[in-house]
Order: structure tokens, then C-alpha cells, then sequence
């Protein structure tokens, strides 16, 4: 009865929100960017930089209307001529005295005049629909007259210390802010790092809001100082204008539509913001989803960089259609990129292939310990065109993805990563085949990593030139703890054989002396009686515990499992940290008092030091032997979604 659970819960881990966090103040900022050249430079660019047929006409630094093109006049000369007549009068004009200003009808056309000089003509082109010449005229005059009173009053003496007082009340209050604000800031994140550790997300964005707010205080005040004198907000005009200039003139023509450098860095910022939407989606899908229903690390990757980039890519396409850019406009460049890639920018495409190539067959995966000529260690990230690998003396090293397609890889962690070590070793011709076994099998089991099921075994290759050689296999579950396993395991055995009394051979080589005279001398020698040898006194595991205590706990494990091993395997499985017996519920029936096979196969992995194979093989046994049975008896004991139950829990 096979029964599957899809848990809807996923929790993102912290170093991913960490990541993301900074990932989104980024793309914060560059929506923020974004925000300020729409609302600010582009309103300021299309009101101080207007292109033909339209130019303003300006009152220290303030824009009051636009004038259009006539014949034989731009409109960018007319409103230069009546900027410069409103400047001289300006000057002119005293402070008491009103500057006179008033409307002439001639011939149907409406004029403005300023101290009986023309100033302008109010053409049809100016007027709003359904406003006569004269209206318009009267409005503006009324503008005219109002904008030279103010600039009269900010000219007199006593002005700039009136004024004085407000900007350095302005500055002093905006400085106290700013001083406040970056202090609440840098103690709020000391607090919060000392507190927590490490800053949220909310936290981040927090702080990022009140860095925002700072420079928003600043550029108020600055905006504020400048409104309050006439030289200031001049020179203010003056720099929109530049930079209206710039931004809005025609930069390239893309299809017949020309764009400025304001659209192309809209255009710029949006695909940043397109980039980093798409990476902060694929990490959420990837935390969220992927990590319920893929529990490969590897195809989680896989789906991710495969999202990510058909996302950025239809994005990028709807982008650029909205944007006006005929995308048959950039066949030409797509050609001339097909030859660079063919020519010079063959080994990049090669890479990049090869990258997806990993991507879908992944014969290498996040997590795997692999083996690359030379180069060994674990699979840190596998990128588009390289993939980092780690080595066990932590160093990152890049690694074109075409290697890895193009080479022989050895991977210990693909699809299974339990794998068997082998370490040779060799004693002197006269030792015990036995007390050989013994003291090798005691020392490979004495090691916490080396699995108990399969058990390590000790192979008889053959009779060496100085030693009997024998080849000692145990198995671990992490292949990335080979070097020190294998180390340890040598400590082991060297401590075990010397106190077995058994010989680590050297090479040696038998003398034959044929010289008569040495012969004599040799046997007129006196014989010493050396003492016997003393018998070999069979060790105890205590004593092999006291030798190799620092190294870690050790743990015996007999050759076959007894009646007292099962009888401790049962007692632990029913304990409090043992399988979790419960009710369960299938479809419309209720089980009673069971476990499920994939969750005791787990449970003696982690408890047993075994191999899953091995655990079902131990389930399998207590099958056997009547201690637990499937619900319903229809299946023996695997490593699924069973429900099985112990017979001393049967109603």
C-alpha cells in the first residue's frame, strides 16, 4: 500500500535571504534611479530643454511660459531676446518703481511691451483653445508683471539678510536630521547584528530606507537654499538645463525612431531591473517550490538557470517591443555577433554549450566530489560558460564548463555517494592469517566514519617479495573524507599490529657467504642463548581503546548480527528517539501504531552507520525473523512510502 505526503511548507534559509537581501537593495536602487530620472530629469528636461518648436521664457531662473516658432523666428531666438530685454530691464529698474509693462493691438496682432520696447507677439500657435490673442496676452502680462515685482524685492539691500536667517535655519535643522538619522542608523545595526547576528531582509531595507531619506533631506535643503536666492536659482537653471540638454537630444536612431541618452539609460536601468526581477523570482521559486517538490540539488540548478534565462529573455523581447525598437532592425547586429562567435568568440560559445550540456545531462551536480586530471574537490556552482570547484584545502578554482564535457571526470558522488576505499598494506612472512584478520578488522571497525554494514573486509592478494599483501576495503559515506579517513584507519592499524606482535615488513635480501676462513670464524663463534619470545598475549578491546582514544569514539561491530544486537536494534527503534510509530491514515483506513519503510531505512543509516542497501537488508531480517510486518502483508520490507508495524503492537 504505497502512499505519498507533499509538504506545502518551505522555509527559506538564511544565507539565501541574506543573498536575496542584497539583491533587492540593489534592484531597489535601480528602481529608485529609475523613479527619479521619470519624475524628475525627464519633467525638468521636456520643461527647461524643450525641443523646436518650443522655448521658455525664463525669470531668474524661473520658467513662466513657452513661446513657439513664427516666420523668419525660432522659438529658441525669441525667447533669447525676451529673456535678454527682461534682464536689462531688471537691472535698469529701481526697486520702488514698478516695471511697466502692457499689451499693443496692431493690425490683429496682440504684442507685449516692457518699458515701450517689444517684448513678444502672441501668435495663434501660443493660444489655448477657446482663448483669444488678447486673453492670452493679459495672462501672461499679468505672469510678467508679478515674476519682475518678486525679482525687485529679492534685488534690495536688506533682502539677502532676511533670507540669510531661513537658510541657515534650513541647513542647521537638515544637518541635525541627517546627524540623527545616520546615528539611528549605525546604532540600530549594531544592535541588530549584535542581537540577531545577522541583519533581515526587513531590517536591510529598513536601514536602506533611512540612507535614502538622508540624501533625500539633503537635496530638499539644497533645493531650498537655491530657491531663496536669485544667483542660485539661476545657476540651479542653468545645470537642469545642461543636463536637459544632454539627456534629450537625439543620441542614436534605431528603426527610423531616434532615442536620447535619457532613453537609452531608462532603457539600461529597466534591463537591470529586468535582470535582477528575474534572479529574485527563480530564488524564491527555488526556495519555495523546488526545494519541496525537486529534492535534487543538482535539477533544482538545472530548473533555475533554465527559468532565469526564459524569463530575462521574454522579458528582455517585451522590453524592447514596448520600448518602439523593431527587433528586425537588429538582424544585422545578430549576424555580425553569429561571425564573432564563429571566429573569435569560439571558446566562450563552446563554454557556454557545454555549460547547458551539464545543466540537462548532469553528469556533475552541485555537491559532488569529483576528480579532474589533476585537480580534485567539490562542486561549488556550475555557471553558464565555468563552474567552481572547492578543494579540501578550500580554494576555489574556476574551471572551463568544456573541460568538464570534453574530459574524463571521475565523480564518487554521482547517483550513490557511498563508495568503497581501498588501503593496502603488508605483513612479514610467519604472521598469523588469523590474528592478521583480526587485528586489521578491529582497527577498520574501531573508526566512527567506516560504515558497520557492509562490513569492511580484508582481501588476500597474494605472496609479495618481503610481505604477505593485503588489500583492506571499508566503506564510508562521504568520499570527501577519504584522505583523513584513510590516515586515521593507518594510525589504527599500526597501533593494532604492534600490539598484536605482528611485523610491518621492510624489503630485505638474503647474504650467502662462500668464503672457507669466514666460514670457520663464524662457527668457532660462542653461542648466546637469547631469550624466548615472549607468547603473544591476545589484546583486549580496552586496551585498543586506550591507544586510539583522541582519535574518536569507537564502536565494534561483530561479523554477523546476534540475538543481542537485534534485541538493542528493537529496543532503540521503539524508544523515545527511535522510528515515529503513529496512526496513519491511508485513503478511507487508519493504521494504527505504525512507521513507514523509508523512515526506519533513514533512521539505521543515521543510528547503524550503514548504506540504505544495507538497512533494507536489516528491515528485511526483522521480517524474517516475525518482529514486524507490513499493515496489510502485501510487501516485504523497502525503502518506500510502507506503512509497517511491530507484532508486540498488534491489537
Amino acid at each position: 500500500m504505497e502512499h505519498s505526503i507533499l509538504s506545502l511548507e518551505a522555509i527559506v534559509p538564511k544565507s539565501l535571504m541574506t543573498r536575496l537581501a542584497g539583491l533587492r537593495g540593489v534592484m531597489i536602487f535601480c528602481l529608485a534611479g529609475l523613479l527619479v530620472f521619470n519624475l524628475v530629469l525627464q519633467p525638468v528636461a521636456a520643461e527647461l530643454a524643450s525641443p523646436p518648436p518650443q522655448a521658455g521664457v525664463v525669470v531668474d531662473g524661473r520658467i513662466l511660459f513657452k513661446l513657439g516658432d513664427i516666420d523668419g523666428f525660432t522659438a529658441e531666438s525669441r525667447a533669447n531676446l525676451a529673456n535678454n530685454l527682461l534682464q536689462q530691464a531688471i537691472q535698469d529698474a529701481d526697486v520702488d518703481q514698478p516695471i511697466p509693462v502692457t499689451i499693443v493691438q496692431r493690425d490683429e496682432l496682440t504684442t507685449i511691451r516692457i518699458k515701450n520696447r517689444h517684448l513678444l507677439t502672441v501668435t495663434k500657435g501660443e493660444v489655448m483653445m477657446g482663448v483669444t490673442a488678447s486673453e492670452q496676452a493679459e495672462e501672461w502680462v499679468a505672469v510678467l508683471r508679478k515674476s519682475l515685482r518678486q525679482a525687485q524685492q529679492e534685488r534690495r539691500p536688506n533682502y539677502y539678510r532676511e533670507v540669510m536667517g531661513k537658510a541657515l535655519i534650513a541647513l542647521s535643522v537638515t544637518i541635525a536630521l541627517i546627524t540623527a538619522m545616520q546615528w539611528l542608523r549605525r546604532w540600530w545595526s549594531r544592535q541588530w547584528t549584535r542581537r540577531f547576528g545577522q541583519l533581515s531582509y526587513r531590517r536591510r531595507l529598513l536601514l536602506l530606507l533611512l540612507l535614502c531619506l538622508q540624501y533625500g533631506l539633503g537635496l530638499a535643503c539644497l533645493f531650498y537654499i537655491c530657491e531663496l536666492f536669485p544667483r542660485a536659482r539661476i545657476g540651479r537653471y542653468r545645470v537642469f538645463w545642461f543636463l536637459g540638454e544632454i539627456f534629450s537630444n537625439p543620441l542614436l536612431t534605431v528603426g527610423g525612431s531616434a532615442y536620447s541618452l535619457l532613453d537609452v539609460t531608462k532603457l539600461i536601468l529597466l534591463t537591470g531591473a529586468l535582470v535582477l526581477a528575474s534572479r529574485s523570482l527563480t530564488a524564491i521559486v527555488k526556495s519555495r517550490v523546488l526545494q519541496t517538490l525537486v529534492p535534487d540539488r543538482g535539477m533544482q540548478d538545472a530548473i533555475a538557470t533554465v527559468m532565469q534565462f526564459g524569463l530575462t529573455g521574454l522579458g528582455l523581447f517585451i522590453l524592447l517591443q514596448a520600448w518602439g525598437i523593431d527587433l528586425r532592425a537588429l538582424a544585422i547586429f545578430a549576424s555580425v555577433l553569429g561571425v564573432g562567435l564563429g571566429f573569435g568568440l569560439q571558446n566562450i560559445a563552446n563554454n557556454f554549450i557545454s555549460g547547458w550540456i551539464l545543466l540537462i545531462e548532469r553528469p556533475v551536480q552541485v555537491g559532488d566530489f569529483i576528480k579532474l586530471g589533476d585537480l580534485m574537490g567539490t562542486v561549488e556552482r556550475i555557471g553558464p560558460r565555468s563552474t567552481e570547484i572547492r578543494t579540501p584545502d578550500r580554494v576555489s578554482i574556476i574551471v572551463p564548463n568544456a573541460e568538464l564535457v570534453e574530459s574524463r571526470v571521475v565523480n564518487w558522488s554521482h547517483h550513490h555517494p557511498v563508495s568503497r576505499l581501498h588501503l593496502p598494506l603488508g605483513v612479514a612472512y610467519g604472521s598469523s592469517i588469523e590474528l592478521v584478520h583480526k587485528a586489521v578488522i578491529e582497527a577498520a571497525q574501531a573508526h566512527p566514519e567506516v560504515l558497520r554494514h557492509p562490513q569492511p573486509r580484508l582481501r588476500f592478494l597474494g605472496f609479495g617479495d618481503s610481505s604477505l599483501d593485503f588489500d583492506l576495503m571499508v566503506w564510508l559515506r562521504d568520499p570527501r573524507h577519504q584522505f583523513d579517513l584513510k590516515s586515521d584507519v593507518y594510525y589504527l592499524l599500526e597501533a593494532n599490529l604492534n600490539r598484536y606482535q605482528i611485523e610491518i615488513p621492510f624489503p630485505q635480501r638474503d647474504l650467502n657467504l662462500r668464503t672457507p676462513e669466514l666460514q670457520s670464524m663464524m662457527a668457532n663463534l660462542p653461542v648466546v642463548d637469547r631469550p624466548v619470545a615472549e607468547s603473544v598475549v591476545e589484546p583486549t578491546h580496552k586496551n585498543l581503546l586506550a591507544d586510539v582514544r583522541h582519535y574518536s569514539a569507537i564502536l565494534q561491530t561483530p561479523k554477523s548480527v546476534t540475538e543481542d544486537e537485534i534485541g538493542q536494534l528493537i529496543q532503540q527503534m521503539r524508544g523515545p528517539e527511535g522510528v515515529s510509530i503513529q496512526d496513519r491514515r491511508f485513503r478511507l483506513t487508519v493504521h494504527p501504531k505504525c512507521f513507514v519503510g523509508s523512515e526506519a531505512v533513514t533512521w539505521i543509516v543515521d543510528t547503524q552507520k550503514a548504506t540504505r542497501e544495507a538497512a533494507v537488508q536489516i528491515g528485511q531480517l526483522l521480517v524474517e525473523l516475525g518482529i514486524v510486518h507490513h499493515v496489510t502483508d502485501e510487501h516485504a520490507f523497502r525503502d518506500e512510502y510502507l506503512f509497517y508495524r511491530f507484532y508486540d503492537d498488534e491489537m
